[in-house]
Parts: structure tokens; sequence; C-alpha cells
């Protein structure tokens, strides 16, 4: 044990040394005055007996020689008698006595000692002093006794040494004076700097402006308003520090919670590659053993335990953990595993408050069921749902990548479309099962019969479409034009009992003999598709310039109708009400119809020049023109219910349309901002993305998004998790036999409740009696549509004019 130092107060330490020091300097100064008084005595003195000396020898020198010895005894007796002598003997020169007066006996001095002698004699006050002097003609001896110079000087030494004492007392009573107030006054600032030691913030000491000791107490007394203030802000900082630890530690809790619930790996390294913090989803993807030891192991050898579940570990031990190049944030790294999974590895820098880099977080992901999917959804995105068959917005990527190639290459190709004879016909007779039966069957056969580098495509409806990216000669397209026509003229397709025959139409156009863009070929094999079909069907034709003569209606025939239809103004539209199954109206769809130009009595149906429309392109420009025309009735009529307009899958992936309909939507006044904006299943498949950014635009706007013909794709379900669409319109193939086919029941059920699920409206199309009308309602469907409700009319239903006349009802 450490010993304490012994505790002394500055008035022990100081008091003795200097009490010590005051009677060293007194006895010093006593002593002093002793000698000084013994030397001036000691001088006094002999001056007394020099001057002694000569008077004796002026008053006996006469009667010494005159050898009066009555005169001598006379003078030897007054001198003692009247001076500080007490004795007084006269020898002559032989040294006999002559006279004696005064005390006897005296002492016998010897002879002949000067008066020099008679000072070392002399060194001490003696009470007498005995001195032989000599004279001319002999010597006198003398006793000589100062007791007045005596007295004098001991009173004088007295005096001095009372005045030193007196003195030196005074000085030691300031001392003590000073030291006891100074040490008192110190003392009570070290009891009140104890007391602030102790906690007791609020003491103060003593203070003022008079001497340091003071100044003292009021310097300490700023240091204990300062400690004091410092100690509270501490003790608030702590606090605080307290709550921000106790939140911090929640949240660490909280994070901790977070990061073992995440599905996603989660690894934390230090920068020397350190594991700090590793979930369980990491062991779990990793197969790493639940009981092993991972933080503060190093990342590489832990992870390197998975080598054999990669598929690749030379690969897999050049991605794993790596930051490529000198990108802080990792690109994504897929690391796929012989057990057929796929991890996503990415990688975020760790940073403190000074943005040092102090670690790094790995993150891994099973990704493999996305990766399906997204390649599932790319598929559906290019195959048509019904055959697996290259779609029409595929189709069409394709044809302008493979002409251009030919372009480059300086290569022929050629395009053949066919479509069923009659196909609408069997479709009304044996239903739609039967036609997608069909469908199937020839996407089956085509895919037989043609070759590997030959692109087939179904590009809606009936008809379908094959690319010979090369050939060798012209007759090589013809060839497979007659192989197409005959094996599918020999499909045993029998349905119900019935035995159906299949005839097809194909056209044939060659590049660039027959046009030098995707378009222009499109429409010369569509021309010569029509050419076959007017020479009686079940053939094929390669396109000729002679077709123009022919006067049929051909894809060139209904481009210009088209035109014409366009700048004459001869489209119009109609609107059928979509109702609840309340008997209350929702809204309304807009139908386009066109006037015949050379009978403008007669309206063309939808059915003619819109599948024409469609393959030249003027589709976006009737898409627009209804859009137009729709506003325009809706700010004509203020109480006008939404209306629904059709929109094509080509004016979906028009560039320049969504700025279009954003600069036509806020030119129309607020109460006519009121459109529905319908879009087809499989123009929705054709183009994901598009659609999903088309639908963000509707709603961007205040309008709605209804998902058209849903059903026909066989898995439509999952595309309403990505296509934010408001209402859902049901394929009319599922509600024209709904009273006599249970699956038909079953399917609608399901996009029903998956519909509610989801949020959104479901509306059944082709509605043609009140039975439908009532199992729909079984059904949980929310609205219908069809002439059993009312019939397409030139005027919305429910709308009046601005002098508020009824103007039409269905």
């Amino acid at each position: 044990m450490k010993r304490q130092p012994l505790r002394r107060s500055l008035f022990s330490r100081w008091v003795p040394p200097l009490l010590l020091g005051q009677l060293a300097i007194l006895t010093t100064l006593a002593l002093f005055f002793w000698y000084q008084a013994q030397s001036a005595a000691q001088t006094l003195v002999l001056d007394r007996l020099a001057t002694l000396q000569v008077e004796l020898r002026a008053a006996l020198q006469g009667p010494l020689l005159e050898r009066n010895l009555p005169t001598l005894e006379e003078i030897a007796t007054e001198l003692v008698a009247t001076t500080e002598i007490d004795y007084l003997a006269v020898f002559d020169a032989a040294g006999q006595r002559l006279a004696l007066a005064g005390r006897v006996p005296y002492p016998e001095l010897p002879e002949g000692k000067p008066l020099a002698a008679l000072k070392r004699l002399s060194v001490t006050l003696l009470p007498r002093y005995h001195v032989l002097l000599p004279l001319t003609s002999g010597s006198v001896q003398v006793g000589y006794s100062p007791q007045p110079l005596l007295a004098w000087l001991t009173t004088f030494t007295q005096t001095g040494l009372a005045a030193v004492v007196a003195a030196t007392l005074f000085a030691l009573l300031l001392y003590l004076a000073f030291f006891l107030r100074v040490s008192r006054r110190l003392g009570v600032i070290e009891t009140t700097a104890n007391r602030l030691a102790a906690g007791d913030l609020q003491v103060r000491a003593p203070e003022g402006d008079t001497d340091e000791v003071a100044r003292l107490g009021s310097a300490f007394n700023r240091m204990a308003s300062e400690i004091a203030d410092q100690l509270t802000q501490r003790t608030i900082a702590e606090r605080e520090m307290e709550a921000t630890l106790a939140v911090l530690e929640a949240e660490h809790a909280q994070l901790a919670a977070l990061l073992e619930a995440m599905r996603l790996g989660v690894l934390l390294v230090d920068t020397q590659d350190r594991i700090v913090f590793a979930n369980t989803a990491l062991r779990r993807l990793w197969h790493i053993p639940a009981e092993a030891s991972l933080v503060g192991q190093n990342a590489r050898d832990v992870m390197r335990l998975s080598d054999t579940l990669c598929a690749e570990p030379d690969h897999f031990s050049q991605l794993l953990l790596t930051v490529p190049g000198t990108q802080e944030i990792s690109d994504s790294t897929e690391i796929h595993l012989i057990d057929g999974r796929i991890l996503l590895q990415l990688c975020f820098p760790v940073r403190d408050s000074h943005q040092r880099l102090i670690g790094r977080l790995w993150l891994y992901e099973d990704i493999t069921r996305e990766r399906r999917s997204a390649e599932q959804l790319i598929y559906l995105a290019e195959r048509d749902g019904l055959t697996g068959l290259y779609n029409r917005r595929r189709f069409a990527e394709l044809l302008e990548e493979k002409l251009n190639e030919a372009l480059r290459q300086r290569r022929t190709a050629a395009l053949l479309l066919f479509d069923i004879d009659e196909f609408k016909q069997l479709n009304d007779t044996f239903g739609h099962r039967a036609g997608d039966a069909l469908l199937a069957r020839i996407a089956s056969e085509l895919t037989a019969i043609t070759r590997s580098n030959e692109i087939v495509a179904r590009l809606g409806g009936d008809e379908f479409a094959i690319l010979l990216p090369a050939y060798q000669n012209r007759s090589e397209p013809q060839q497979l034009a007659e192989r197409i026509i005959r094996a599918l003229a020999r499909i045993p397709f029998d349905f119900d009992g019935q035995r159906i025959g299949i005839t097809v139409s194909l056209g044939i156009a060659l590049f660039p003999e027959h046009g030098s863009n995707p378009d222009e070929l499109v429409v010369a094999a569509d021309i010569a598709m029509y050419r076959a079909k007017n020479a009686g069907r079940n053939t094929w034709r390669c396109y000729s310039t002679d077709a123009f003569a022919a006067g049929s209606p051909t894809q060139l025939n209904w481009n210009q109708r088209i035109e014409q239809a366009l700048a004459e103004g001869l489209f119009e539209l109609h609107y059928q009400g979509v109702f609840r199954l309340d008997g209350t109206l929702t809204h309304v769809e807009a139908l386009i119809r066109m006037r015949d130009p050379e009978d403008p009595t007669r309206l063309v149906s939808p059915t003619h020049f819109i599948p024409a429309a469609e393959k030249s392109g003027k589709i976006r420009e009737i898409d627009r023109w209804v859009i137009e025309h729709a506003l325009r009735t809706l700010s004509e009529y203020r109480d006008a219910p939404r209306i629904a307009v059709n929109l094509s899958g080509r004016t979906l992936s028009d560039p320049g349309f969504a700025m279009w309909l954003e600069n036509r939507w806020h030119q129309a006044p607020p109460h006519a901002r009121r459109l529905l904006f319908e879009i087809t299943e499989t123009a929705a498949i054709g183009d994901l993305q598009e659609a999903i950014r088309f639908a963000h635009l509707v709603h961007k706007l205040g309008a709605a998004l209804c998902l058209d013909d849903f059903g026909t794709g066989f898995s439509s379900f999952s595309y309403l998790k990505y296509i934010p669409a408001d209402v859902v319109k049901i394929d009319g193939q599922f509600i024209r036999d709904l009273t006599q086919d249970e699956s038909n029941r079953l399917i609608v059920r399901a996009i029903a409740e998956v519909a509610r699920g989801l949020g959104k409206t479901t509306v059944a199309e082709f509605v043609e009696d009140q039975e439908t009308l009532d199992l729909l309602k079984r059904l949980g469907i929310d609205a219908a549509q069809g002439y059993h409700l009312g019939k397409p009319t030139p005027t919305p239903p429910q709308c009046r004019n601005s002098a508020g006349t009824a103007l039409s009802h269905p």
C-alpha cells in the first residue's frame, strides 16, 4: 500500500524556520553589541590612560625632581580623592617609592613596561586597570577604575539589546499574524475546493480585489463557475449520450432483427476482409453450417467453403468478393451454382462520418425464380401466347433486322403471309376453343415444315408470316409456299365428331424486288395474299404490279380509303354503354365507324379497315383522331359519362405518342379529361415495358386504364401483377357460351376473384341475354357490355346539350 504523504499546513511549514532565523539574528546582534561595547570601553580606557599619563607627568614631574615628598603625597592624595584613580604610587628612577595614596596593597607591576604593552593586558572589561606610567625621573603606578564609563556602556548595551529583542519580537508577531491570516484564508479556499471536489457545485470562496489571496478567491470562484457549467453540460451531454446510446441500441437490435429476417444474404466485412456480421440468410444461401463461427474470420476463406457448390469454381473464384476496377459500388454479378440456383452479388462501401472507408457490405440474393420469370416474361413478350410462335412486335423487329442484314450483304429475302380461309365462320360455328386448337395445330405444322433459319410468326387472329432471310433462287419461297398449303390441307382436324377441312391463302413478296423496307414488303405480301383469295383460295400468289388493276379490296386499297376518310372526315364515333349489374351506367366505349366514300349512307365495319391500318401504320393516325373527338365530345357534353377509347399496339410503341397525348390533354378543359384508355392484352404482352410506362402516364394524367380482351393469353394473370390497370375487360370468347360451358364459368370466376383481390373492376363484353347477365352477377362480375344492354349509338347515353335537352338513351 502506498504511504500517504504527511499533510502540513503553511503555518507549521514556515513559522518555525522563521522563528529560528529571528533567534539567530537576535543572538548575532547581542554578540555584536557586546563585542562593540568591549572594544569601545577598551579604546576609551586607553585614551583616558594616555591623558592621565600626561596629567600625572605635569602634576608630579616637578615635585619628583625636587624630591618634595610631602607635595608628592599631597598631590597623590588629592588625585585619588578627586579622580577615578584607586591608588597612586610614585617611584623615583631607582624604583624607590616616594609617595603612596589610595587603596592598598597594589600589585607589583614589571618595570619598564611601555603603555602599548599595557593595552594587551586589558583585553577584558575589568573593574580596575593597573598601569605603570614612566615619568622623566621616575615612574608612577596607577590603579584606574572607570566605573562611570562602564556603567554608561552597560546601560547602552542593555538598551540596544532590549531594542533588538523588542524589534525581533514585533517582527515575529507580525509574521505570526500574517501567516495566521494568510493560512486561515487559504484554508477557507482549501475547504471550498474540497467541497467543490465533493460535488457541491454551489459553494464559493470569499473574494475581492484587495490582495492576492482575495483575488485568488475571485479566480477560484470563476473557475468553480466554469467547472459547474462544464459539469452541468457534461451531465446533460452524458444524459443525451445515454439516451442516444439507448436509441442506437434499440435501432441496432431492430436492424439486426431486420437483417436476420431478410431473404437477402448480408455479409459485412472490415477493410481487412474480416467478417463483422453475417445473417442467417447468408448461411442458408451458401450452405454454411449454423454452428460455424464467422465473425473475425477472413471472408474469402469462409466463402470458399462453398466452392463445391459452384458450377464453375475457377470462374467463381474470380468473381466472389471482388470489386471490379475502381468502382465503389460493384456491378451486379451472377454466380451460378451447381444445384441450378443463381445468386446475385452486390457490394457497397461502408464509410464513417469523415467519409473514410471502414469496410464493405456484400449482398447476396437468390434470383433463380426471378431470372426464370424474367426469361418467361421475355418469352411471353416475344411469343404468341396461344401458338408459341413469334408475335407481331417481335416479328417486326426481326423483319427489320434481317432485311438490314440482307441489304448490307446484298442478299435477297422473302416474306410469306397467309391466313385461314373462312376462319371467322369456323369460330362462329364451333366456338373459340375449336379456333384456338386449330391455330395451335397450324403452328405445330409450320414449325415442322420450316427450317431453323426461317422465322415463323403469328401476327394476330388467323394471320401468319414466314420470313426467309436468304434464298438462292426464286423457286425456294414458292416451294415453301407449296409445302405449307399441302401440309395444312392434310391436317386431320376433327372437332365434336366433325372433320374440318383447312385451306389457306398465301402471298409472297421478295426483297428488295417488291419492297425496300419492311412496310413496303408487308404491303406487297398482303396484296399477293388477297390475290390468292380472289384466285379461289387454297393457293399462293407472288406479288406483281398488275395487282393494282384488279380492283379488289387489297391492302393498298384500304390504305387509300383510310387516307381519304381522314382527309374528308368520313370517320365517326359510336358509343356503347357499359353498365353496372344494378343497371347504372359506369362509362361508354367509343367505337369507330367509316362512311363508305362511294356510298356515304353505308357504314364500314372496323373489322375491314383496322387490320389494314395496323399493318400499314395508319392505325396511329386513327387512334389520335379517336382521342381528339372523344375529348371534343366530353367538352361539348358536360354531363357525359367517362369515354373509353381503344389504343393499338402500334400506337403504344409510337415514341411521339406520349408527348402528343400530354399536350392535347392539357389543352382540353378540366371537365373534359375523363377518358378511359383500353389496350388489348395482346398489345400489352407484345411490349410489356411500354405498356407499363403508358399505364403510369395514364395515371399521371388522372385518366384510367382498361386491359381489354383479357384471358386470351395462357398466363394472363401474371400480367395483372405488372400492368397497373384499373379495369379488366374479359374476352368475349368466355362470355358468348358462358351458360353452356362450365370451364368458361370457372375461368370467369377466377378472373373476377383475382381482379377483386387486386382492387380492379371487371367488365364482361358480348352479353347478349338476361340469362348470361344473371350468371355474371353470381360469378362476381362488376359490369357488363353487350347488345342486351344497349347497342352503339352516335351520341353518348345520358348526354345533354347546352340547352339541357336529353340527346340519347340506349
